[in-house]
């Protein structure tokens, strides 16, 4: 039998969005590669990408529609589910009204056909919709209200840099196809310099790193702006002519204390000093990560670092620029003909992040739960609360792969696909600039379905599957209806598998900002008729010790719930892994706790505690512990048993790294 190649990407919601290359045979996914051709990813596959294959094949991978009855799941078929789901629905509408029906989903599996979930539940006549983002959406908004909109330079860029700030990104980890444009820059003579309280994998590699206090990062920022803007080493053209609020800025600036602000980040005067100098002689590449704005200040902390590079001019120039995100598709997709959103009907909204709270609140109640693409019990902060919520919901109904923490709390699960039986298009929303089409390279195992055959099948069973159900490719060449303009169709994407947006490899080269007065805004009007604060400010992690003292002495330790190295969030625990989790500290800690390498502790606060196995850094902010999210509950314990479910001050956002503890050995 030919062994066949067949070229897909990468579903997993990170910066990469890797083209990839399945080896199929007989029916069956052998392997699965990079694909080199992809002029960003260029055949290199993390680990997460390739056990891609080890998780659809996975003997615990669900495989028939299930029910629970007397806490104990049953396999039933199919249209049985459809009805009982169904019938479930028209009562609770018929009782309530339509948002007694409540869909909560995030990126857990991409694609854009995944988006069909929101057309049927509009369809419906409505629902109550989860709105924000446990992941990045303060920072999304903090780019809204500087710039209008968060985008990226093209990786190629940053060759022309003459300083690469990493900021709060660890790179090889999140971000690995970032590295061969970083070491291609290094031997260009470009400068590296890491801003994180973690030593990373560049850490060593790097000209220096300074270490902030985790939750501190904006002090840092106004800091060097306070020095910038002292030394008169600022960009007076753009501060003058492109931007509106620097007076205002200045002067607020004018106001802080340096020694104050350098105190608050826990650094020295001296690397201070350092990044400012560093960032008056430009171009100097800002890479931000995505834990800087999981505070309660996250969203001004990345304000501020917007106000930092925008004053030194490094904003709108080649080999500049603060890579967030890159929200180009917003633009050129039409996502409204696809879901219908705006069609008439009733909605309610309830945040991701305090959707525990709302639930529990809810009138009319949440009698149905939908839960997509997600594990919202084992990655919404504060998970036993969570766990109330979901249990006050009449009926939980879970489309997954696996039964993992959110199963415990549902009443049906119904089988989705993987991206190797499916058919779709990718994108990354968050830093290169290329859709890639998904081939589908082997069909469904036992009975599961994709996504949008199982909403297809609710539909029918409601009697709107006429206006649900269309052919694939035709729902595909709905969203990419406004890039005809551009030479971008399905029919080219097919052919060559993937396509570049037509973006600006430089983003505010021509100072056309899309902010409502088309310059950088220092002082953002919009912040202020939404009820937020016109300029960048600092102010303290709402759990930072020094904050209340009384609990500061309780739990002196933040806690940092950090992206694994192996998994995306929740994706992979399923999958072989440590037989317990590990619990960085720093050697201060340590010390302080007389703990040794492979100590068993218990990390614990007010909400909640978890155990695993010490691991002692030499190099890390001192009063730091440091866990992976992602573990199940089941497996080991939660982190969320110890985060909190509060927001952060921009937009929908967590807050989950705001977060205290302490540490005693078991």
């Amino acid at each position: 039998m030919t062994v066949r190649q067949i070229r897909t990407a990468c579903p997993l919601d990170c910066w990469d969005c890797c083209s990839m290359i399945a080896y199929v045979e007989d029916g069956k996914v052998l392997k699965v590669e990079g694909d080199p051709d992809h002029p960003i990813t260029r055949g290199r596959l993390c680990v997460k990408g390739k056990r891609l294959v080890d998780r659809m094949y996975h003997p615990e991978r669900v495989l028939h529609p299930k029910k629970k009855v007397d806490g104990c799941w049953e396999d039933i078929p199919w249209q049985q589910a459809f009805q009982e789901i169904a019938d479930k629905m028209r009562t609770a509408k018929e009782r309530y009204g339509p948002t007694a029906v409540m869909h909560t989903f995030d990126s857990g599996s991409g694609g854009m056909l995944k988006e069909l979930e929101v057309r049927f539940f509009n369809l419906f006549g409505g629902y109550t919709k989860t709105v924000g983002s446990l992941c990045w959406e303060a920072g999304l908004e903090a780019g809204r209200y500087d710039m209008g909109v968060c985008l990226s330079h093209d990786p190629y860029d940053h060759l022309n840099s003459r300083a690469i700030v990493v900021w709060g990104r660890n790179v090889t980890v999140t971000n690995m196809h970032m590295m061969p444009f970083i070491k291609a820059a290094r031997k260009n003579g470009t400068k590296l310099v890491i801003v994180n309280p973690l030593h990373t994998d560049l850490s060593d590699s790097a000209d220096w790193q300074v270490y902030p206090r985790p939750g501190t990062d904006g002090a840092l920022a106004l800091a060097v702006c306070r020095v910038l803007l002292d030394a008169g080493r600022y960009d007076r053209e753009f501060v003058e002519r492109h931007s509106v609020g620097f007076t205002e800025f200045a002067s607020y600036l004018r106001k802080l204390s340096l020694e104050e602000l350098c105190a608050e980040a826990e650094v020295s005067m001296a690397d201070v000093l350092k990044l400012a100098d560093l960032y008056a002689d430009r171009p100097v590449a800002t890479l931000l990560g995505i834990g800087l704005q999981r505070y309660a200040n996250g969203g001004n902390t990345i304000r501020a670092i917007h106000a930092l590079a925008a004053m030194s001019g490094n904003i709108g120039i080649s080999g500049g620029g603060v890579n967030y995100a890159n929200r180009i598709w917003s633009k050129w997709l039409d996502w409204d003909a696809l879901t219908l959103e705006g069609r008439g009907g009733v909605w309610r909204e309830f945040s991701k992040v305090e959707q525990a709270e709302a639930i529990l609140q809810a009138d009319p109640p949440v009698e149905i739960l939908f839960v997509t693409r997600s594990n919202p019990v084992a990655q919404v902060g504060n998970r036993k609360r969570t766990m109330e919520a979901y249990r006050n919901v009449g009926c939980v109904v879970l489309i997954d792969m696996f039964m993992h923490d959110t199963a415990d709390v549902a009443d049906y699960f119904l089988p989705c696909t993987s991206v190797f039986e499916e058919e779709d298009i990718l994108y990354s929303s968050m830093w290169h600039p290329y859709l890639i089409y998904v081939n589908q390279c082997v069909e469904p195992l036992g009975q599961a379905k994709r996504d949008w055959e199982i909403f297809a099948g609710l539909a029918d069973t409601l009697g709107f599957g006429a206006e649900f159900r269309r052919p694939l490719h035709e729902w595909l060449r709905v969203v990419l209806a406004p890039l005809a303009e551009a030479g971008v169709t399905l029919e080219r994407l097919q052919e060559e598998h993937f396509v570049a947006a037509p973006s600006a490899k430089i983003p505010w080269a021509d100072r056309k900002f899309a902010t409502p007065s088309g310059k950088y805004e220092f002082y953002s009007d919009t912040a202020v008729r939404e009820g937020r604060t016109a300029l960048p400010v600092y102010q303290k992690p709402r759990e930072h010790p020094h904050r209340d003292r009384k609990r500061g002495d309780k739990y002196p330790y933040q806690l940092l719930t950090v992206h694994p190295r192996h998994s995306l969030n929740s994706q992979h625990y399923i999958l072989k892994r440590q037989e317990q989790p590990i619990v960085e500290v720093s050697e201060s800690v340590a010390r302080e706790k007389q703990l040794q390498d492979g100590d068993r502790v218990r990390v614990y606060n007010d909400r909640g505690e978890f155990v695993g196995r010490i691991r002692i850094k030499r190099t890390m902010h001192p009063q730091t512990v440091v866990i992976e999210q992602g573990w199940w509950n089941r497996m080991g314990g939660s982190v969320n048993d110890l985060t909190s479910n509060q927001p952060a001050d921009l937009g929908i956002s967590s807050s989950v790294y705001d977060c205290v503890c302490n540490v005693e050995k078991v």
